[in-house]
């Protein structure tokens, strides 16, 4: 049995070892707000949910803890899944204590606490020792239990910052107590609602304003309470947060970018507008032989598609990196040296700028007169590679590896896109083509406001129609996520009309 905290919203947030624990789960026991991520870790596990919903339908305490006993004693493994921390005002006390005094082994995983990451969502420190060399962390719903009533007198005076918890409800008669106990309605403080969500948002103000201004919000609200929230530092932290961003990428190349821009608090829709499929493998198999007998000179590949494709081929052959021995391996950039050097092949030239026309310039600084050079790409690739390498006297096998067509729409995803996104995210002039054959007759290109990963790919896009806003300074995945940040950074937060309809 696992006692699991989910963390504040955000399924990143969650602990290894409860991710870990979800894993493994035969049946999961959740709260209402749980992240559907979160759930989906637990790909055989059978769901049960057990949420409170304030004001409406709720399953007793007395009835999950019986669950839980019963499931556990039918040899399951089961995980009790609760938001944030169970331990901080989650029941997670409650329930361990029952498991225990019904005999059931348990391990229990704390989570990330609202108490301090809602604020932090905001770039609210809880301590800062410019502020608060303390924080205060206060239910609002006191009376449910046997626990003695809160002295408001002395929270009101205990100083440094005040964490409200579950008291948005409640909140004008907590203030109008905090008042009466001494604390200034002049208090800076912060609202924070859905906090590491993609609807979160924060209003700032003083206490006795607060209620007015942010009274439209609603739980789950926490708020805190102090001088800290001053200090705040929000333009940091969720520039990103709620914005939409629409990844292009092969369905099997799309993790890594999609992970980038999560960790930026992004909301990812994926939506691959091209597939990878191996070319025809007669030439390829010829080539593969002439490279095991070392005809090469040199061996030139323009994308990590191709050193996958090749090293495919290569093993169907029996062959390894060993085969590349007699070659000087030259790769666009630094993302297709590192798939190289990732199966033992450390290339030797790779230009400063990540394009066809830079790998030219770097390769035609050779005495390429006689050279045989095997180009692995593409069959759609630019010729201006090939050109530029025959007009300096090389002998060149153009081999086309794989084939890029545009794949079946991912209906729901496109879908997604025709509700609106913020950014579109392009990594090749063929992703911009795809997207403009599964969704071109559906949106305006112009309304699309697109980043791309480098300067050829912006081109074809603008000439597509595309609105190209920017383009990576480096043209890999991670500067293609950061260029997305810095773009939406510039957007500021999102207007309350935007979040409507988001």
């Amino acid at each position: 049995m696992f006692l699991v905290g989910a963390g504040p919203g955000d399924p990143r947030l969650i602990t290894i070892a409860g991710a870990e624990a979800l894993q493994e789960a035969d049946v999961v026991v959740h709260d209402r707000l749980v992240s559907p991520a979160l759930l989906k870790l637990a790909r055989d596990a059978e769901l049960i949910d057990v949420g409170k919903m304030p004001g409406g339908p709720s399953t007793p305490q007395d009835q999950i803890n019986r669950l839980m006993i019963d499931l556990a004693r039918q040899g399951r493994r089961v995980v009790r899944l609760k938001g944030g921390d169970p331990f901080v005002f989650g029941r997670g006390g409650e329930e361990a204590s029952a498991l225990a005094a019904a005999g059931i082994p348990m391990q229990l995983v704390p989570g990330v606490s609202s108490a301090h990451a809602a604020a932090a969502a905001f770039g609210i420190a809880v301590t800062d020792r410019r502020a608060a060399s303390a924080v205060t962390v206060v239910t609002g719903s006191e009376g449910d239990g046997e626990a003695p009533p809160i002295d408001w007198q002395a929270v009101a005076q205990v100083g440094g910052t005040l964490v409200l918890m579950m008291g948005w409800r409640n909140f004008d008669q907590i203030v109008e107590r905090l008042v009466a106990a001494g604390l200034s309605a002049d208090t800076p403080a912060a609202a924070i609602e859905q906090a590491w969500t993609s609807s979160q948002r924060a209003i700032f103000a003083p206490l006795g304003k607060l209620r007015a201004r942010a009274s439209d919000m609603q739980p789950p609200v926490t708020v805190a309470i102090g001088a800290v929230t001053s200090l705040a530092t929000p333009e940091v932290s969720w520039s990103v947060m709620g914005r939409r961003v629409l990844v292009t990428r092969a369905a099997a190349q799309a993790k890594t970018l999609v992970e980038r821009l999560r960790a930026l608090n992004a909301e990812v829709i994926v939506l691959p507008t091209i597939e990878i499929r191996p070319a025809d493998p007669v030439p390829v198999d010829e080539a593969v032989r002439r490279l095991a007998r070392g005809d090469y000179d040199f061996v030139a590949l323009t994308s990590v598609n191709g050193v996958i494709q090749l090293w495919d081929a290569m093993r169907r052959h029996g062959l390894d990196s060993r085969a590349l021995a007699s070659a000087r391996v030259a790769a666009i950039g630094s993302e297709t040296a590192r798939a190289l050097e990732e199966r033992g092949i450390e290339a030797d030239i790779v230009p400063a700028a990540f394009t066809s026309a830079a790998l030219a310039a770097e390769l035609t600084q050779e005495d390429l007169r006689g050279k045989r050079v095997l180009l692995a790409r593409a069959s759609t690739a630019s010729r201006l590679l090939r050109d530029q390498l025959r007009a300096a006297g090389a002998e060149i096998d153009d081999v086309a590896l794989y084939d890029i067509v545009t794949p079946s729409a991912d209906e729901d995803a496109l879908a997604e896109l025709n509700r609106g996104v913020d950014v579109v995210t392009l990594t090749s002039p063929s992703t911009a083509r795809g997207l403009v054959e599964l969704a071109g007759d559906s949106v305006d290109l112009d309304s699309l406001h697109t980043v791309c990963i480098g300067p050829v790919t912006a081109e074809e896009a603008s000439r597509l129609g595309f609105r190209v806003v920017a383009t990576a300074d480096r043209y890999t995945i991670d500067g293609l996520a950061q260029a997305v940040a810095r773009y939406i950074a510039g957007l500021g937060p999102l207007a309350e009309k935007e979040r409507e309809s988001a």
